[in-house]
């Protein structure tokens, strides 16, 4: 690396006004005799002077505070639809494993046939089809019910 480039390096801390004594008056010493690096050091000083006049932003009174309690909102909310998801899940799996154990029990008290309109619910297939419409509107059921209880804590709040 020449000396130029090595100079090049320093020129941005130059202009900030970032560099011991020593390294300041070599970048300025470089820039007098080349004139890309003095436009450069010229260019950057001046907007490093923009800058400091610039006053700082400042945050709008609250503006922490709200942001945690919002943030600590989606957090509850997060944790409310695992626990929803949770709760459908495990109605779900309650009703499919009683629905097999009371079909297990049925076909062994009827003898494994069990008219009820003249279909034989003890077969598998038609257990299979009633217990899947007990379980969704089961589901269905919780939804609401999950869907009304979030809203009316949603309303206290």
């Amino acid at each position: 690396m020449n000396s130029h480039e090595s100079i090049c390096k320093l020129v941005t801390l130059a202009a900030a006004d970032a560099l011991s004594h020593e390294e300041m008056s070599r970048v300025e010493q470089h820039a007098e005799t080349c004139p890309e690096c003095r436009r450069e050091l010229e260019v950057l000083r001046l907007y490093s002077r923009g800058l400091r006049e610039l006053t700082p932003p400042v945050a709008p009174a609250g503006l922490l505070q709200r942001t945690r309690a919002r943030l600590e909102q989606e957090r509850a909310a997060r944790a409310e639809r695992r626990w929803h998801d949770l709760t459908l899940s495990l109605l779900a799996l309650f009703s499919w494993a009683s629905g097999i154990v009371f079909w297990v029990a049925a076909r062994f008290v009827t003898g494994e046939v069990w008219k009820v309109f003249g279909t034989n619910v003890a077969v598998f297939g038609t257990w299979s089809l009633l217990c899947a419409v007990l379980v969704w509107t089961t589901a269905g059921v919780a939804v609401v019910v999950l869907r009304n209880r979030s809203e009316s804590a949603r309303r206290i709040l």
